[in-house]
């Protein structure tokens, strides 16, 4: 019979692995940078400098978000954001920066362009003492706010476990049009929650108020990279097992490798990685379970059981259509639970070597050095989401559609 001390060792061996495995993801993302793999020329520019939270969480050129829409004649295309992609398309979501007090009309810019109907706030303004985002929106009650010529109100906020479900109106050049943020407000910084019921619960939610495949759906923390790309890796794999897209070599390290040739640092400890294999983990048992359901009405029961434990979302708000258009105490790290089966497709197979870069930087907001900043130009073709085209092959679905 096993001792108290034999399932501690046998945690603390768990926990270990996840070290190592991360550290390899760390060597790769130093790669990147040092040898400018993946330059990040246009977020080095003098100009743009200014409009970037961190100096060392800078966008990837080769897969920026370009805003185009111009309000006046000092907006530029440069954001730091970047498209991270999807089971639909290249352009599935929007990882970007909370916005800084000079940057969010250029956000307001990018959520207008490209017809964002749904935003993730995942941190809060302040957090430890420390300005994490500028606030982008009113709360429910407060007077509307401008940013250039956009109006923002907020219509209803919902208090959920763990996050706020808030309808967001934008006025712009005689159009209204509705956003739905969900603020999820009990995220440490560099740390994961105690429990990713809720994020499930959002994600699940989110999905609900995505009505088009093709719009990017906007992901933000602070600096758009942590929990940000926590987030965007475990709706991307929900959203394969529920198309029935799995790789059969589908892991959960070359899932984030990939996310972190799109988006600078996505997934950015030890921590949040754990939390993404766990997550992705019980998605996976959960769809087991439904699967091996032995009739229909089984199959119907476990679904409705499902659907149950999440809740079901509040309704969504009637569009509106213009006249003149148609138509800070930082919480616990994740408690490891009690031993139980994964699939074997989740165990995580690093490369078996990888290399040593040093002088490696901290990915985290406590250290960001400046750059040495050089203006490179790329040969570069990079690879982007090779488990992306791998589910591209098992099925054949439609061309995406760019969304501009």
């Amino acid at each position: 019979k096993p001792s108290f001390y034999h399932v501690e060792l046998f945690i603390l061996k768990i926990q270990s692995r996840f070290l190592d495995i991360y550290s390899g993801l760390r060597r790769l993302s130093t790669k990147y940078r040092t040898e400018k793999i993946y330059p990040t020329n246009v977020g080095e520019q003098e100009e743009n400098v200014k409009k970037n939270r961190y100096k060392d969480i800078l966008p990837f050129d080769h897969s920026r978000v370009k805003v185009t829409l111009k309000t006046s004649n000092q907006d530029t295309d440069y954001i730091n954001a970047n498209f991270i992609k999807g089971i639909g398309g290249p352009e599935a979501y929007i990882a970007t920066q909370g916005p800084l007090p000079n940057t969010v009309l250029d956000f307001w810019r990018m959520i207008w362009e490209y017809k964002v109907m749904v935003i993730v706030m995942a941190c809060r303004e302040f957090e430890m003492g420390r300005k994490k985002c500028e606030r982008y929106f009113p709360l429910f009650g407060d007077e509307p706010v401008t940013f250039g010529p956009f109006k923002i109100s907020c219509e209803s906020e919902q208090p959920r476990t763990d996050y706020f479900i808030r309808t967001l109106t934008v006025e712009f050049d005689h159009e209204t049009r509705r956003v739905t943020q969900f603020h999820y407000v009990n995220w440490p910084d560099h740390d994961v929650p105690s429990s990713f019921d809720s994020i499930l619960d959002m994600i699940a939610l989110m999905r609900e108020y995505q009505e088009h495949d093709d719009v990017p759906i906007c992901v933000h923390c602070s600096a758009g990279c942590g929990r940000t790309g926590a987030i965007c890796a475990i709706d991307y794999t929900w959203n394969l097992l529920k198309a029935g897209r799995i790789p059969e070599d589908f892991n959960v390290f070359q899932l984030i490798q990939e996310m972190r040739t799109q988006r600078n640092s996505a997934v950015q400890t030890k921590e949040q990685y754990e939390l993404v294999h766990r997550a992705i983990a019980q998605l996976f048992e959960k769809q087991l379970m439904l699967l091996e359901s032995p009739t229909n009405s089984e199959l119907t029961d476990g679904m409705n059981s499902d659907e149950e434990r999440w809740d079901t979302p509040p309704p969504k708000p009637p569009r509106i259509r213009s006249n003149q258009a148609e138509g800070d105490v930082k919480e616990e790290i994740l408690q490891p639970p009690e031993p139980r089966p994964v699939p074997p497709i989740l165990t995580p197979s690093p490369p078996s070597a990888f290399p040593t870069v040093t002088n490696a930087r901290q990915d985290n907001d406590r250290y960001h050095p400046k750059p040495i900043l050089h203006v490179l130009a790329s040969d570069q073709n990079p690879d982007l989401n090779e488990n992306y085209n791998k589910a591209r092959s098992v099925t054949s679905p439609r061309d995406p559609t760019t969304c501009r």
